[in-house]
């Protein structure tokens, strides 16, 4: 095999100690991070709360609002530590890449993390309120509703997250097809195996009662699919 051109050779210790010091330098920041919102996090998490929860908090432990803070507090230092997190990583494996995988790397990532992003943000300003305000809207003829700051935040994370990683399909359908995996005309003779796919994927992925994020995640998916065909045949 040919090696990596300006790759060289070192010891195991070496790596070790220097992915010790990039691991650092990511950890330090996001621990700083962590600390500076968390004094703020007070109102971030009314801030969140405000937006899509149509009910006042409620706690049922004595510590479960300081637990929910440092939490929020850790997520937003995650996810704003998270390009510094990508460039330590390129920079650690990037001696080992040829120029190719390097500039398939620099191209792919950024992209990964803006879809991420959208995802994460649909999920939030979109999805959440249109589920809370329904959910609650028909239980109050029932119960007076009353909804735990801790569970609820952690729902929030959740369906933030697992919309964000579904977001992430187009990137993995277009390299497939990029890569020769997968043929754009296969995939479209196969439309409605692969609507059924995405439905139950939707609903396996949305733990929802309603039924109205899995509606939601499968619409997206369905949209992500055919803009994905589009993009892979002209680009």
């Amino acid at each position: 095999m040919n090696s990596v051109p300006d790759d060289k050779e070192l010891p195991l210790g070496e790596h070790i100690l220097e992915l010790r010091s990039r691991m650092l330098v990511v950890a330090i920041p996001i621990i700083l991070i962590t600390a500076i919102v968390f004094i703020y996090s007070g109102e971030l998490l009314k801030m969140i709360w405000n937006n899509a929860i149509p009910l006042p908090m409620t706690i049922y432990s004595p510590m479960e609002l300081m637990l929910t803070r440092f939490k929020i507090s850790l997520v937003t230092a995650l996810f704003i530590g998270i390009p510094l997190l990508i460039y330590e990583v390129f920079m650690f494996i990037g001696k080992g890449l040829y120029p190719h995988e390097k500039m398939f790397f620099i191209k792919v990532v950024p992209l990964s993390f803006l879809l991420f992003t959208s995802g994460a943000f649909l999920a939030y300003f979109l999805v959440l309120p249109i589920i809370f305000n329904y959910t609650i809207f028909y239980s109050t003829n029932v119960a007076d509703p009353q909804v735990s700051v801790k569970r609820t935040i952690d729902t929030i994370i959740t369906l933030a997250l697992g919309f964000g990683l579904v977001f992430q399909f187009p990137l993995l359908l277009i390299s497939a097809i990029k890569m020769g995996i997968l043929k754009p005309g296969f995939i479209e003779g196969k439309r409605k195996f692969v609507y059924g796919a995405l439905l139950a994927f939707a609903f396996f992925i949305t733990p929802d009662p309603t039924a109205i994020s899995e509606l939601i995640v499968a619409v997206v998916l369905l949209v992500l699919f055919e803009s994905s065909l589009v993009i892979a045949r002209y680009f």
